[in-house]
Formats: structure tokens, sequence, C-alpha cells
């Protein structure tokens, strides 16, 4: 009994679906639908799944032929608890990236959602098809979101373009001498090549044109590398990212840092003032 109540206390968990994840969905305009069904009862609707992601495709505009490097699949699989069966629906994105230190790129899952069903008698095939639409839902309701600003704006960049779309310094005594001389504070901000609230604080707040004008009208914007360690050491006791440092530029001290994606709100009421 204590078994059974562990195992739906972990569906109940399981199955609550977010629009919004720490993945990003910026700039995903094209890949190849899949689905992966290891489940014997529900594989004769693999042709039906692939038609409602064809369905969400199009109406997001993503291009779903010739693009094997980067797959958009549902995984489908049972799995068990003690005597008890489930099935988990994930849907993963799957694209080859840089991974730091190498020159080669690597495969990895760049967004995942799931839910897991408890089958039901006669009802698998109905719980499948409502997982289905709401991971498609949210998957959906994400990449609008994700790329709102950047269709808005009718252009795209990735994070190596990021600094020069924004007009960002990357060079610390560069943008300090020009703090000095404009009598504004540094704005910084600390980021990686791999991290990706990064990606989602790029894409989310600072690339929005609102934003970015208020940040330059205030302030200087650095943007560093954590990893590059081309600055002073006071910018690195923090090795969380992505970071953002409101810098004296005559005392080259932080006033103010906003540490993590989840301190957005606090940057932009400071940006408010």
């Amino acid at each position: 009994m204590k078994l059974l109540k562990l195992f739906l206390f972990l569906v109940m968990s399981m199955t609550l679906v977010q629009a919004q994840s720490f993945y990003s969905l910026t700039g995903v305009d094209s890949y190849d639908p899949m689905v992966i069904n290891s489940v014997k009862e529900t594989a004769r609707h693999n042709d039906d799944i692939k038609t409602l992601m064809q369905g969400v495709s199009d109406e997001l505009g993503i291009d779903t032929k010739g693009h094997p490097s980067r797959v958009l699949v549902f995984v489908i699989k049972k799995f068990s608890v003690g005597e008890s069966i489930g099935i988990k629906v994930a849907l993963e994105l799957g694209e080859y990236v840089k991974r730091k230190g190498m020159d080669m790129d690597v495969f990895a899952i760049t967004y995942k959602n799931e839910q897991t069903i408890t089958p039901m008698d006669g009802m698998l095939e109905e719980q499948l098809s409502d997982s289905i639409e709401e991971l498609l839902e949210a998957f959906r309701l994400q990449h609008i979101e994700d790329n709102k600003e950047r269709l808005a704006a009718g252009k795209s960049f990735s994070h190596e373009s990021f600094s020069k779309e924004m007009q960002y310094e990357t060079d610390y005594a560069l943008a300090l001498n020009r703090a000095k001389k404009e009598n504004k504070p540094l704005m910084v901000f600390m980021s990686t090549s791999y991290c990706p609230w990064c990606r989602k604080l790029e894409s989310q707040i600072l690339a929005k044109e609102g934003i970015n004008k208020k940040i330059h009208e205030k302030y200087v914007p650095l943007m560093l590398n954590l990893d590059k360690k081309k600055f002073p050491a006071y910018l690195a006791k923090t090795k969380i990212t992505p970071a953002l440092y409101i810098v004296n530029a005559k005392s080259e001290k932080i006033e103010e840092k906003f540490v993590g994606y989840n301190n957005r709100g606090a940057f932009l009421h400071t940006l408010k003032k």
C-alpha cells in the first residue's frame, strides 16, 4: 500500500505540464519529427502522433524536412515501480551543440517535457492522446513566448553575436574608461557559452528593445565570459551564471548584483528607478 501511494504521488507530480522550463526554444526553426514508441499497445498510433507534431510545427513555421542533426521526438516507454506499471511520455528536442573545450559538436537534449500515465482499463489510448496533446501545447506555447521578441524585431542572433547585436562592450578596460567618461555605472553581464539560463536571460529579457534601450541610457553594458578570466578577480567571486553586476566605474566596487535567472525581476525593478 505504501508503494502504491508513493507511485500515485509520483504520477501526480510528473503529470503537471508547464508551458515554461529552463530550456530555451529561441531560434528553433527546424527539426525532423520522430516517434520512438516501445509500447506495443499504442504503436499503431505513431503516424497519428507525427501528424499532430507536423500540425504544431506548421503553425509555428518550423521546417520539418531534411534536418537530421536536430530532431523533435516523442519517446514512449513502459517502466515499473514494484508491481505497478506506468508509461512515460516524453517530448524531447535533440541537437548537436558546442561543448566547452571541444572542437567537435556533441549531441544533447536541449528541451524536455514529460508526463507519466497510469494505464486504466480501456482508457490507455485516450490517456496517451491527452498526454501527447498537452505536451505539444506546452511546447507550442513556450516556442511562441521564447521567439516572440525575436519575431517582432524581425531578426535573430546567437549567443556568440549577442554582444554585437545589443551593442555591449566586451573588453573590461575599454568599458571602464568609457563609463568614467560618460559618468555612468558599468552593467556587467557574466555569462558562459553553455549556460541555458544565460540564453533565456539574453532572449527573454536583455534582448527586448525597451529593456536594451533603458540599459544603454543608464549604464555602459559589458558582456564577459566567466571562463575567459579576462577581467578583475572581484567579478569572479560568484561562479553562478547568469549574473548581472552594477559597478561603480570610479571605485570599481559592485553596488548591486543579481545572480541567477530567477533574480531578473529584481534587476528590472532597479532598471526602472
